[in-house]
């Protein structure tokens, strides 16, 4: 290697450590960018071609041979999965939540305390059967608690519009991001035609397909190139630079489905939509069932009995409550009283003979409903059967809750072993930055040293 030659390793030394101190900057400066991997660069020795009368020894300096992006791809991945069945969990909470409200139990507005005085009324009238007053608070109980029934149907039925309306817009905010994974692919397949990598679009593929693992559970496919494909709820959703969007169809008997590009339903696993989905197609109308069915044994057997009783006018086979219909119309919003004893408490049937106004042998039999076991086919009363419901509620709750807890802890746990390897760290750049700094000026003076020996060279060979 001729005395020249040093030049060209001086000047390869001051670009590879200018490179090392830009990486180092980069770095330092996108310290909280979120989603930022760390970036190090990679200096190899630069080995001369080998032929016959080439001095391999010292080499012919450094170069720069890439600049590496730091990450785990085992940590981010299981990141994601994690972060899916978090949203999950938390939207399902939520739903529950949103149940306890409307059901305010336990409390003085809740079902349980308007049935429990429906049947306290019937207890009283029993034993004071000619009371107009006692007839008249029975009717008045009546009545507040179909109010109230009602009134819980449709706060649920709005909620579940809520979660349904929800729905359709985390359907258009995954459309929109496999928009935007699309777009970064076709960015980094034209780097890669390019021979080149953008370590700054692969951070940023990276955080899109984080924040859509939220929504809703992904496979991602990572190819040679850099693209990535990418699988939704068993559904291909992006495809290098191509999507196929999703839609939502909501079928006749109200549920709320999610479908591809071809029509086929898209079954999410985990993410905030398989919550809102459950929600919709699940939760709340099994809770609207049971209260119908509630309902239904309700208006039938006091029905039954008052109808089997006799009023102050010596009337008997009228209903308490209005019929329930098969009209397709559920029957907590069919709950009324009979029409007939709205205005005249005098037609409730409370005797269990005719020509007796004081008898309350009726209206006691229909108290004891109370205690009777008349629902799941003879074996709970509707009291017990009422607070099951809520008591399902309130553990289903709980569990969401524990759920929550347990797997945001362990997100926590995941973020923190995955910034240990990506995050940057701002004591080791700045160590960097010094070792580039003093290998910069080592080089420089290297230069130095060399152009003061070709001078004195040349001198020499002047003379």
């Amino acid at each position: 290697m001729s005395i020249f030659s040093s030049l060209q390793i001086g000047k390869l030394a001051l670009r590879a450590q200018y490179k090392g101190m830009e990486v180092s900057g980069q770095n330092v400066a996108n310290a909280n960018t979120p989603g930022y991997s760390r970036q190090r660069v990679n200096l190899v020795a630069v080995v001369p071609g080998i032929s016959p009368g080439v001095n391999l020894a010292p080499g012919r300096g450094v170069k720069v041979a890439g600049v590496e992006r730091i990450h785990s791809e085992f940590y981010r991945t299981q990141l994601m999965n994690t972060a899916s069945h978090l949203s999950y969990w938390i939207m399902r909470q939520e739903t529950y939540r949103g149940v306890e409200v409307i059901f305010m139990e336990p409390g003085e507005y809740g079902l349980n305390q308007y049935l429990g005085d429906f049947f306290d009324a019937w207890s009283e009238l029993s034993s004071s059967a000619e009371s107009t007053a006692i007839r008249t608070g029975l009717l008045e109980r009546a009545e507040t608690f179909t109010r109230a029934v009602q009134d819980t149907y449709l706060r649920l039925t709005e909620l579940r519009f809520d979660l349904r309306d929800e729905i359709e817009s985390r359907v258009q905010q995954v459309n929109q991001l496999a928009k935007e994974i699309a777009v970064i692919n076709d960015k980094i397949l034209f780097s890669h035609a390019l021979k080149q990598t953008s370590n700054e679009l692969l951070d940023q593929l990276d955080l899109a397909l984080e924040e859509l693992s939220g929504l809703i559970d992904i496979r991602v496919f990572r190819k040679e190139n850099g693209a990535v494909d990418v699988f939704a709820g068993g559904s291909l959703l992006v495809q290098n630079q191509n999507t196929y969007a999703f839609d939502v169809e909501m079928a006749l008997d109200g549920t709320v489905h999610i479908v591809n590009h071809h029509g086929t339903a898209v079954e999410p696993q985990s993410g905030r939509l398989f919550g809102l989905l459950q929600g919709v197609n699940e939760t709340i109308p099994e809770i609207q069932a049971q209260i119908d069915q509630l309902v239904s044994s309700l208006v039938e057997e006091v029905n039954r009995l008052h109808r089997g009783g006799y009023n102050l006018y010596n009337e008997t086979g009228i209903n308490f409550f209005k019929e329930i219909e098969d009209n397709g119309v559920p029957p907590s919003l069919q709950f009324a009283l009979n029409e007939e004893l709205a205005g005249d408490p005098s037609r409730i049937a409370a005797a269990s003979e005719g020509g007796q106004p004081g008898n309350g042998l009726q209206a006691l039999e229909i108290s004891r409903l109370r205690s009777a076991p008349v629902m799941n086919e003879g074996k709970v009363s509707m009291i017990d059967y009422y607070r099951g419901l809520v008591a399902s509620i309130g553990v289903k709750g709980q569990e969401s809750t524990r759920m929550v807890e347990a797997f945001t802890k362990a997100e926590t746990q995941l973020r923190e072993e995955h910034l240990a390897v990506a995050g940057v760290s701002l004591d080791e750049e700045v160590m960097n930055m010094i070792q580039f700094q003093h290998a910069w000026h080592a080089a420089a003076r290297f230069i130095s040293y060399v152009d003061y020996m070709i001078g004195t060279l040349i001198d020499e060979l002047g003379r």
